[in-house]
């Protein structure tokens, strides 16, 4: 399956932001490893789970879906993901 590749830009504090995903996910029964510069997740799904790695570099996350469940877009998580960082990012 091919991958997924996106970035989305990070305003704010890196490390808040990052200790946010890491309680959402691992709340939500997945795995999150990881630092400031690098770092893999994956979050379970009703039909499958989410595998990924992000890089962070200029204030930005560059994020690779290296696994998905086929029914799920990419487009799809990024909208998600994108809506779920700028709500963190502004709460």
């Amino acid at each position: 399956m091919a991958a997924c590749n996106f970035n989305i830009p990070i305003s704010g504090s890196v490390s808040e932001l990052l200790d946010k995903a890491k309680n959402a996910i691992q709340g939500a029964g997945g795995i999150f490893e990881g630092d400031l510069t690098t770092g893999n997740f994956a979050v379970p799904v009703i039909i499958g789970k989410i595998v990924g790695t992000y890089t962070i570099k200029d204030q930005q996350f560059q994020i690779e879906i290296s696994d998905k469940p086929m029914m799920v877009s990419c487009s799809l998580i990024e909208e998600q993901l994108k809506k779920y960082l700028t709500k963190e990012a502004q709460a």
